[in-house]
Parts: C-alpha cells; structure tokens; sequence
C-alpha cells in the first residue's frame, strides 16, 4: 500500500459543491480563471445558505481586493436575483490581508479597551527613518546605532533611507525582530545588518513614543504600524488572546486566499491560524 496517496483530484463542481469540507488547492497559471472559480465558490456557498459573515476571501492587495468584493457582489446580485434580497451583511466579505490584520488589531484593542491602531503612512515612516539617520550621523561613533564607517557618507542619501525602509519591512514579513536581525548579522558576518537592527530597535522606539503623545498609561504602549508589520501584530494579538482567535476561527466558516504564492511567510502562517478553524479553505495559486 503508498503510505503518502496523493491528494484526490476534483472538478470545478467540486469546488462549488456547499458540502465540501477541508483544504483544496486551485493550481493554475496566470487567467487561467482561478480568482473567477473563487468568488463563483464564494456566491454558491451563499446561495446555498452559508451565513455570509463566515465568509472571507483573502487577496494580496487593496487593488485586487476592490476589483474581487465588486465581482463578487455582482456574482450574488445574479444569484439572488429571483428573491428579495434579506442579508445585511456588517463584515467585508473580500480584504486584503493587510486590511484583515488591521481589522483583528482594531477588535482586539476594543476587547484590551485600548485606542485603536493607526497605520503610518509610508511617507511618514520613510520621514522618520531619514531624521534618525541624520542624527546617527551627527552622533558619528556615539550613534545608537553604530554604523559601518565606510557606511557614513550614504546615511544622508534618499537612496540608502530606501533600502533600510525596505529591509526592515521584509524583516516585518517574515518576523524577524530587530535582536533576530542583529544575530543573523553577526552570524554572517555583516556588520551593516548588525547596525540595522540597532537601528530598527531605536526605530520602535521612536514609533511608541509618538504614539504615546495624548494618551495615558498602560494605553500609551500602544504603537503606531507600517503597512508591513500589521500581520506580524495581528499574530501576536492571537497569540495573546486566546478568546479573540476562537471568536475569528468559530465565525469564518469558508476562508479564500487568492493568488496564495505570493504570501509572505508571515501572510501564509495568518492564513494557516485561520484555516485551522475552518469547514473549507481554498487557496488559489501557481
């Protein structure tokens, strides 16, 4: 006997069938109709009498998420069209996984009775990365963060200020924090990764501190998050809060991840926290 059979093959009626329970995988290149078959899977469900608030289709990108929540209305419109339509529907059938994340933050600092969140703007993370920077240069040797000094005559440019932007949002992705990133440094003998962490430890501590401004203790700990580091927040408030990722994995019911190759690792382990919980999930790909 194969100790490992292979998965079982199924048709696009499969897809659409409401019983279907389990974690499917829809392969297929590029408009080969995958993100089609997943708002078609979506509307059946519906039709067949699945609560529309247990529904969440996942998409890598607000662009893509607006396009997917307008073919999908327009796909139950078609399908409810010979009743009245009764569902009101409080909760974004289709987000982005950014835009979910922050939703999870926003519960649980209503659940923790803290302020909201509030995302920081690239040009604002990108403004506060190139002040640090100048006075890194101005403390010279005595700066927090210790750069290379071969390093010294880029710290003033746009494109250095860039890449540090860049490289601490992939470390965010892929939940490497600023101690991680100064081990992998000395690891690897980069002293340039070293100093990035020194800096992307003085960086959060800039971003609570700003984010305290107007409140009061213990509140005052919230901080304010890049774009980047809202799925690793929303992670670590599951992980806090056993109650509130019950709450998520008994209402979504039907989870969509469109376009699943394209997570990061820290986007794919959300999806896998959720998919846990769920009757059906399907993850459309390459």
């Amino acid at each position: 006997t194969n100790p490992d059979p292979a998965p079982p093959t199924l048709t696009e009626a499969d897809v659409l069938r409401p019983g279907l329970r389990g974690a499917v995988r829809l392969i297929g290149g590029p408009g080969t109709g995958k993100s089609s078959l997943l708002v078609e899977a979506a509307a059946a469900h519906i039709a067949a009498g699945v609560d529309p608030e247990s529904v969440l289709l996942l998409t890598g990108s607000g662009r893509l998420a607006t396009a997917t929540r307008s073919a999908l209305t327009a796909a139950l419109l078609t399908a409810r069209s010979d009743e009245p339509c009764r569902t009101v529907i409080r909760e974004p059938l289709v987000r982005s996984v950014h835009s979910y994340a922050f939703a999870v933050l926003r519960l649980a600092a209503a659940r923790a009775g803290d302020p909201p969140p509030r995302l920081v703007t690239g040009a604002e993370q990108a403004g506060t990365i190139r002040e640090l920077l100048a006075g890194d240069l101005a403390d010279g040797v005595d700066s927090a963060s210790r750069w290379p000094r071969h390093l010294s005559p880029a710290l003033t440019t746009a494109g250095f200020a860039t890449e540090l932007r860049d490289l601490l949002a992939r470390c965010a992705e892929r939940g490497v924090d600023p101690l991680q990133l100064q081990r992998i440094g000395r690891l690897s003998g980069r002293p340039e990764w070293v100093a990035a962490g020194r800096f992307a430890q003085q960086y959060e501590q800039v971003m609570l501190l700003r984010a305290a401004v107007g409140t009061t203790a213990p509140q005052a700990t919230v901080p304010a998050l890049g774009a980047a580091e809202l799925v690793g927040a929303a992670l670590e408030a599951f992980a806090t809060d056993a109650d509130l990722l019950a709450a998520e994995r008994a209402r979504i019911r039907l989870l969509l991840v469109d376009d699943a190759q394209h997570l990061d690792p820290q986007a794919a382990l959300l999806v896998r926290v959720l998919a846990a919980g769920a009757d059906l999930t399907l993850l459309a790909g390459d």
